[in-house]
């Protein structure tokens, strides 16, 4: 797709449901034939500004819904970031905190159009289908634009060393994913399970007590996630900090980036997370992330920078499980002390596995 494309409308938009509205009904301005009037206070993405009141109008049950979806509020960063400081600080008129959620946390939040007809505004915008509406989002032009770096990029293969098998057999992110996962349940949502997230045993049955693989058999269910077993290398991201521009705007910057696979221990294991040994990515936060804009960080210590990860880079046969000696006593694929940097989150060490099993 070229730069000209992601901005070309199909002729035959018009004579779709939407195109049969007309232009200034969703994006505003003026039915003249001056170009420039016409364009007086048009609206580029229409949906972005609130939850869909737009859409709404007509897609009444997904507006329900959507206004607590943690694709439109990003609710999860905002409370993530507040842990590190104090509830309500990103709310609060006038806080630091409060500019840079704006500022920068925010901005990956999604709207009805970043998804079923353009782009993510955040990753660059643009028509994904000539204007035309899709009930079902193309993957590689929606859920990559956000999640690239990270679980859509190992999913098609862009990060890591291998595509995971669903992609290859032609599955995309809406065949496992539940429309609520998207817009939402009702409920406020601040984490990523608040919603009914798929699981491996939703196709594949109770692998503990059906299947013929003796390593099924051998393990308990609670001992560890599938991905321990079935996936490969991640992406783990360093060094994330907000500072302030040369204009005087915040930014955070890139950090390091680096591909690796970890298990480690469950730190809290929980109903639907019971496991003793997890797959494990590193996230980006650091005990001077908030220097830039001459904030400490008080919690730090208290939460992991090591978090846990279904990776979506799912294999059947992987270098971990092609023995049983691939993986007990395999100190390289478990989390040890030497693996965490200077200065990390005293909180992960309770996740270091002393014990190779």
């Amino acid at each position: 797709m070229g730069g000209q494309d992601l901005f070309y409308v199909n002729p035959d938009f018009i004579d779709t449901v939407h195109g049969e509205l007309g232009c200034i009904t969703c994006h505003g301005g003026v039915n003249v034939s001056s170009k420039d009037e016409a364009h007086d206070g048009m609206e580029v993405y229409p949906s972005k500004a609130d939850a869909g009141s737009l859409c709404v109008l007509c897609h009444t049950e997904v507006g329900e819904t959507f206004d607590t979806a943690i694709h439109y509020t990003v609710l999860g960063m905002r409370v993530g970031l507040e842990e590190f400081g104090h509830p309500g600080a990103t709310t609060e008129e006038g806080h630091i905190l409060q500019e840079a959620f704006d500022s920068t946390c925010y901005k990956c939040h999604s709207s009805c159009g970043s998804c079923h007809v353009s782009r993510p505004y955040v990753y660059t915008g643009g028509l994904h289908s000539e204007h035309m509406f899709t009930e079902k989002p193309p993957m590689d032009e929606t859920c990559f634009g956000c999640h690239g770096a990270r679980t859509a990029g190992e999913y098609m293969g862009t990060i890591g060393y291998a595509r995971d098998v669903h992609y290859e057999a032609g599955m995309d992110c809406m065949d496992c994913h539940d429309v609520n996962n998207f817009h939402g349940t009702g409920r406020e949502e601040i984490r990523k399970w608040d919603v009914d997230l798929p699981s491996c045993m939703d196709c594949h049955g109770n692998v503990y007590e059906d299947s013929d693989i003796e390593a099924h058999k051998v393990h308990t269910e609670d001992l560890m996630n599938c991905q321990v077993c079935h996936s490969t290398s991640n992406n783990n991201c360093y060094d994330c900090h907000i500072q302030k521009d040369t204009d005087g705007s915040l930014i955070a910057p890139l950090g390091q980036s680096r591909v690796m696979f970890k298990v480690a221990l469950n730190p809290e294991p929980e109903g639907r997370h019971p496991y003793k040994y997890i797959t494990v990515r590193h996230v980006p936060s650091s005990s001077k992330m908030l220097e830039g804009i001459g904030l400490e960080v008080p919690n730090y210590d208290n939460i992991a920078s090591w978090k846990y990860s279904p990776t979506h880079n799912v294999q059947r046969s992987t270098v971990q499980n092609e023995s049983c000696d691939s993986c007990h006593g395999n100190e390289y694929i478990f989390l040890r002390e030497s693996d965490l940097e200077e200065g990390t989150s005293q909180a992960n060490y309770n996740m270091v596995v002393s014990d190779i099993p």
